[in-house]
């Protein structure tokens, strides 16, 4: 299979150490057995991107740095981010009820649902499963929510909450989730291959989900958008994003950029049971924290069927890794990329702590 390099630094570095790199990133794939895998590293100011793989297994046609991954949980970095332009804004705040900007039909039998807000989603302890009935259906957006236990008291990992912040977002602005993300994060960013749901019109370029090496999906076009899931990205784009927002604040107060990225709360591995690794992954607001040897990393994973991502990087160093794969069997690759691109003795608590799990 043909393998390809996407240099977008300048070329400081020894080609031999780049094909080196290139060598054992190609490796890892193979090894790993994934249709596809891309890769962008940012490093001392310099970009270096990676792919390699088939957009389908069936397929010869291979990936390029412009091919569209799902971005799955990724996506509930990107909602926070605008939540917080919104606030910069003064149009929505951290810690008062969401119900005060949306009344969320879904929890109108729900007494302590009417306390959630949007820091209790943005730390995972809204008190909400993660998904409750057949996401994405008409028939899911009239099913009841119901709090697991006392919004604010402890962590749980939801979808749903993200989906309300949403839904509040949109009423305090008047605009579609879609509209908010293009006009305060794609277009500033210059994310052209972007959207918060399928277009026809710019994806022309992208990879298939597969369970396996040998086993593709279906394509999966969602037609509407979730703040928690249905974004649609490359590696590339992504690094845009995860450059400008997080580690540069750029669109943001300053103020309001370290609040984002600070410790907001503790983590659970393991709901009632408290596991070593959960002090090195505190949340953040938005995404989670990993603290190690080198100093304070941001991270994400997501995970969608067919579709493994995951982005982390130290604000302080600005070093950054993005990654997407197109299997269910990639999320070991990010523990390898990590250990490739990513200075030696640090612990990965980020990996060890989520082992394939949310």
């Amino acid at each position: 299979m043909k393998q390809r390099i996407l240099l977008t630094a300048s070329l400081l570095m020894t080609v031999g150490s780049l094909w080196g790199q290139q060598q054992e990133f190609v490796e890892i794939a193979k090894r790993l057995k994934l249709p596809a895998m891309q890769a962008v590293h940012v490093k001392n100011g310099k970009q270096m991107g990676y792919v390699f793989g088939r957009k389908h297994t069936d397929s010869a046609a291979l990936i390029s740095e412009n091919t569209i991954f799902q971005a799955a949980s990724l996506t509930k970095v990107i909602t926070a981010y605008t939540f917080f332009k919104l606030y910069d804004k003064g149009l929505i705040a951290l810690d008062k009820p969401l119900c005060a900007y949306f009344k969320y039909n879904r929890l109108n039998d729900d007494t302590l649902g009417k306390r959630i807000t949007a820091r209790m989603v943005l730390t995972h302890r809204s008190g909400l499963l993660n998904w409750e009935g057949p996401v994405g259906t008409h028939a899911w957006r009239n099913t009841p929510l119901h709090t697991q236990y006392s919004p604010g008291t402890r962590y749980s990992y939801s979808g749903e909450a993200f989906y309300y912040l949403q839904l509040a977002m949109e009423k305090v602005t008047g605009k579609p989730l879609k509209q908010l993300v293009k006009e305060e994060v794609f277009e500033p960013f210059g994310m052209t291959w972007s959207d918060m749901q399928w277009n026809d019109l710019t994806f022309k370029d992208f990879a298939y989900g597969h369970y396996k090496l040998d086993s593709a999906r279906s394509l999966i076009k969602w037609d509407y958008t979730n703040g928690a899931y249905t974004m649609y990205t490359n590696a590339v784009d992504y690094t845009k994003f995860v450059q400008k927002a997080l580690v540069k604040g750029q669109g943001l107060k300053s103020k309001t950029h370290q609040l984002m990225i600070s410790k907001a709360n503790e983590a659970q591995k393991e709901f009632n049971v408290k596991h070593d690794e959960d002090q090195y992954v505190p949340c953040a607001l938005g995404m989670r924290q990993q603290i190690n040897e080198k100093g304070t990393w941001l991270w994400h994973t997501g995970s969608n069927p067919g579709f493994r991502c995951f982005f982390i990087a130290n604000p302080k160093t600005k070093e950054s890794l993005v990654g997407f794969v197109n299997a269910e069997t990639g999320m070991p690759a990010f523990n390898e990329l990590m250990n490739l691109f990513l200075e030696k003795g640090q612990t990965f608590w980020a990996y060890q702590w989520r082992n394939g799990n949310l």
